[in-house]
């Protein structure tokens, strides 16, 4: 009846008052549609989705996909993907249970108690606190030869039961949770293999059985055997689908160097390159292929004196004209292009272990010219300083050996600029990488040396700057011994009290930079390039390269647009 009544009104119409009608009807119905889709907008908004594949080019091929075994930049990234430790860095310098649900420690700072949440080894085994215990006793074993050994010494672990580890420790050493991010092994397959055959198995390469939230699903080798990408996919099985991670596949290929990395990335063979130096992250910048992002690195580059072999620096006054002489923001800008830090003390503002960095020293040439002729030099014909006792001239000039490396011959040359406009001579030598370390750094022949420390924990400080490392293996190449140092060192290593710790380093920083066994002149950031349809990567604590990865479960390739009511705070 109603139709019947439309389609008499309808042929009431006129031919062009029908087609006037019609055409209302179509545009409120498709004004409506609009309303509702703009309605329906703003009630929604996009989130991560899970899937894609994420391409990563690194420079470099690895040998041992193995926690205890990983010694190049291609090992740790690809262990870093594929095993979980107990703890884990976040991504903010902050170590927070991975593998473990929960941990305790006692009041004395010696005895760390984890709780295992429910997890599964690749090939759907449980994880247990016996597999903790076990990667523990076999990185402490000599036959193994394990980097991690020393990280562990003086360490007893044991199972209170399935899935409980208890570690104990002989002092109290605050750096000690960072140790337990350590990738947990299979017991089960490994306990076949004897140590002495470890760096032999394929359990490091093609039939990896990891911790992680990645699996090893294929090796493509090149005629050689040589590895030229691995597959790795995520692992659901028995897992948590609420902290998965949102990307499903990740293809890791190797790179003889940087330059086939960069063509790698330009080619789209892989969509992330990390540990790029500042002109590769310029020229991607450049030719807009890339979002570079940065991270300042836990790591000091500087001059360390040798008054042993060159007298001349037994003089505070000289050191400190050197000191003033150095223009570091014009090294950061035209040798790192930017990306970098000028360093004022030797502990890195990232590692947290202070809260007040030493104010940046500005380049004053006139006040260093000023220091040193109040201290009795004077410039001989040449433009160099020199000072003359009894029969005795003494020209101010020193020999700086540095790195066979782009940037830091680079860094030194501007140095010998900066140094030269002050009346300092410094004669560059540059060194091959082993020839540097075993001829001239071991044996301490060098009379000034431009080099670079990492510094990620209370360790390293003790390692560089503890008067007892000053005999090669140790590590303070400046020679450097003052007992207040010392002891604070020491107490630094105990002290589990953030904010005592935090003003124990301040005090370290301050003195160490007062006395000057060395100049600090930058701090290098970390240089990530990605392409722009990847999101959620975020780089704010990088203490070695692999921890680019510390957050990974938040990237993402797709989305999704859901209502925002069933969005979590």
């Amino acid at each position: 009846m109603e139709e019947s009544k439309i389609k008499k009104a309808l042929s009431a119409f006129s031919p062009l008052e029908r087609m006037v009608f019609i055409g209302a009807v179509l545009l409120s119905f498709i004004a409506a549609l609009v309303i509702i889709s703009k309605i329906n907008s703003s009630f929604m908004v996009a989130v991560p989705a899970s899937g894609g594949t994420l391409k990563e080019g690194i420079v470099g091929t690895p040998r041992y996909v193995n926690p205890l075994l990983a010694v190049t930049d291609a090992d740790r990234d690809l262990t870093a993907l594929v095993y979980r430790g107990l703890m884990k860095e976040d991504g903010q310098g902050n170590i927070v249970p991975d593998l473990a649900q929960s941990y305790t420690v006692s009041e004395n700072g010696l005895v760390y108690t984890f709780t295992l949440s429910e997890a599964y080894f690749h090939d759907g085994e449980r994880i247990t606190a016996d597999d903790a215990v076990y990667t523990v006793t076999s990185a402490l074993d000599p036959l193994l030869k394990s980097t991690k050994r020393i990280e562990w010494q003086g360490v007893s672990a044991r199972t209170e039961n399935e899935d409980t580890v208890v570690f104990t420790l002989k002092a109290p050493y605050a750096p000690f949770l960072a140790s337990t991010t350590i990738g947990i092994m299979p017991k089960h397959v490994w306990e076949k293999v004897p140590y002495e055959n470890w760096v032999y198995s394929d359990f490091n390469t093609k039939s990896v059985v990891g911790s992680g939230w990645y699996r090893v699903t294929k090796v493509s080798e090149n005629s050689a055997g040589v590895p030229h990408y691995y597959e790795l996919k995520l692992y659901k099985d028995n897992q948590e689908e609420a902290v998965l991670p949102f990307i499903k596949k990740i293809t890791v290929r190797f790179y003889s160097n940087e330059e086939a990395l960069l063509r790698g990335f330009e080619k789209k063979e892989v969509d992330t390159i990390g540990g790029i130096n500042p002109r590769s992250a310029q020229y991607l910048v450049s030719k807009k292929d890339a979002v570079i992002l940065s991270s300042a690195l836990p790591r000091i580059f500087g001059i360390f004196f040798n008054q042993s072999q060159a007298p001349i620096f037994a003089n505070a006054q000289v050191r400190k004209a050197v000191n003033l002489a150095i223009d570091r923001e014009r090294i950061i800008n035209e040798v790192l292009s930017g990306y970098g830090t000028p360093a004022t003390g030797p502990i890195p503002a990232s590692t947290g272990l202070i809260s007040e960095p030493t104010p940046a020293i500005a380049q004053n040439i006139q006040s260093a010219k000023t220091l040193l002729e109040k201290d009795g030099w004077s410039l001989a014909d040449d433009g160099i300083y020199q000072k003359s006792s009894g029969n005795t001239t003494t020209r101010l000039s020193f020999e700086l050996a540095t790195n066979d490396v782009a940037e830091l011959k680079d860094a030194v040359n501007h140095i010998v600029e900066d140094l030269r406009s002050a009346g300092i001579e410094a004669i560059p030598k540059v060194y091959e990488t082993g020839s540097l370390n075993q001829d001239i750094i071991r044996p301490r022949k060098f009379q000034a040396l431009f080099f670079g420390q990492v510094v990620s924990s209370q360790s390293d400080l003790f390692a560089f700057w503890h008067s007892s490392q000053r005999i090669d293996p140790g590590l303070n190449i400046a020679s450097y011994a003052n007992p207040a140092v010392d002891k604070m060192l020491e107490q630094g290593l105990q002290q589990l009290d953030t904010a005592k710790k935090v003003s124990i380093y301040q005090k370290l920083a301050s003195t160490i930079t007062t006395d000057t066994p060395a100049l600090f002149v930058y701090s290098p950031a970390y240089l990530y390039a990605v392409r722009s349809d990847i999101a959620g990567i975020t780089l704010n604590h990088i203490n070695r390269p692999e921890d680019r990865f510390a957050n990974q479960s938040t990237w993402y390739l797709h989305t999704d647009n859901v209502w925002k009511l069933f969005i979590r705070d």
